[in-house]
């Protein structure tokens, strides 16, 4: 009981000084155009890894076309090639994961994003549903 008190009260106070925390930035999120001019190599490194043919893919916007975004995420069987930097050690590394998903993958979209996070790792993605 003692613990269950603790926990609730812990639980209790994070929430109710939670206010009084600063939000920062973890990192930058870029896709497209801006992904091009910052990481071209990068990009082409990973389509050639995998041998991808994204060019008569359409493209869907992380953000700005959300609700295709969240349509495909939820639905739709996915691939994911990911290419990750690590900043410290300069090693990188690529893998692919497939997300099954309740329908088929259409092999219509193609969503190709970069997170990086200002401690140590860039992550390029290419989503292909």
């Amino acid at each position: 009981m003692k613990k269950f008190i603790s926990i609730l009260c812990f639980i209790l106070f994070t929430n109710l000084s939670f206010g009084q925390i600063p939000i920062r930035k973890a990192g930058n999120l870029y896709e497209l155009n801006d992904l091009w001019k910052r990481d071209s190599a990068s990009v082409k490194q990973l389509i050639n890894k995998f041998d991808l043919n994204i060019t008569k893919l359409d493209t869907v916007q992380f953000f700005k076309q959300f609700d295709l975004n969240k349509k495909l995420h939820n639905e739709r069987t996915h691939t994911t090639y990911i290419y990750t930097l690590n900043k410290k050690t300069n090693k990188v590394t690529m893998q692919s994961v497939v997300d099954e998903g309740v329908k088929p993958r259409l092999d219509k979209y193609v969503m190709i994003f970069c997170f990086d996070d200002y401690t140590n790792k860039k992550i390029i993605n290419i989503k292909v549903f």
